[in-house]
């Protein structure tokens, strides 16, 4: 399915143009007029140039498909934590790593980060890391303003990026004393449901880049290319199972689900959201 997707990108119908049915293979002029001295062009020299066009053309598309196949076509963004909300002035910073197609780890990528608000746009820094073993990126940015925000990793790797669902940015009253997480109690925020910070995290971790839910309302790069989840309900047991490990279900018109690395502790907010399970589960 994606491949055709891609196909019908590069691939898209040629317009022509209509032909003039009194038109003639011979050489002609114009009709009487102020630009009665220009000649048309014989059959046999538009047959060359038009030759020559499609050439290009095909040579044109030709570069496009390799080009697209060896850039892989696309990849899947998982940021690995995400916060209920933040405080204005106070850098925040995020980690995620880059699969292409959702499986293999992209390194020496040049990611950029950004938010924004209505109209104003921020960025931030970013660079990789490399720690106990694992590899990825890294990024801050700091909220200038109350309000709410949308962060948007662009990974680097084509057009492949992560949209967040945005989130609550406030002042924070007083002197933050430890982490903003344990001081957001003390401004009116409280922690979001398994519920809520699942639908965040279908999001964050990448789900939206195959899947469509229409309670997250953001498109990834490929959706469509797995099963729309709006709706749907699965035993919890077995959910569970299959986000640790997805080859435990046959693939599906060649199609595997990828493994993301997902953590128990991702995984309890993601069957809470895809169940539709909206209470604190314990």
């Amino acid at each position: 399915m994606v491949r055709d997707k891609e196909r019908g990108l590069l691939f898209g119908a040629k317009s022509r143009e209509p032909r003039d049915p009194n038109q003639k293979n011979k050489t002609q002029r114009t009709k009487t007029g102020p630009r009665s001295d220009i000649v048309l062009m014989s059959s046999s020299s538009g047959a060359t140039m038009k030759r020559l066009a499609l050439i290009a053309v095909g040579a044109a598309l030709v570069a496009s498909v390799l080009g697209f196949s060896f850039m892989g076509g696309w990849a899947v963004v998982t940021v690995s934590k995400i916060p209920d909300a933040w405080i204005t002035g106070k850098p925040l910073q995020l980690s995620w790593q880059v699969r292409q197609h959702g499986m293999t780890l992209l390194n020496g990528l040049r990611p950029t980060l950004e938010a924004r608000s209505g109209s104003k746009v921020i960025s931030g820094n970013t660079w990789s890391f490399e720690e106990d073993g694992q590899k990825g990126y890294r990024g801050t940015i700091t909220f200038p303003e109350r309000g709410e925000w949308q962060v948007t990793i662009n990974s680097g790797f084509g057009s492949s990026k992560a949209v967040l669902v945005p989130w609550r940015v406030v002042d924070s009253v007083s002197a933050i004393r430890g982490t903003v997480e344990s001081h957001l109690p003390k401004v009116g925020i409280a922690p979001f449901s398994d519920h809520e910070r699942g639908r965040r995290m279908f999001a964050s971790m990448g789900c939206v880049t195959c899947h469509i839910h229409s309670d997250v309302g953001i498109t990834g790069q490929v959706s469509g290319a797995g099963p729309d989840l709006t709706g749907r309900s699965f035993p919890a047991d077995y959910l569970a199972k299959f986000l640790t490990n997805p080859s435990i279900k046959p693939s599906t018109n060649g199609n595997r689900m990828p493994n993301l690395g997902l953590r128990e502790k991702d995984i309890a907010p993601l069957i809470a959201f895809i169940n539709g399970q909206r209470r604190v589960t314990g």
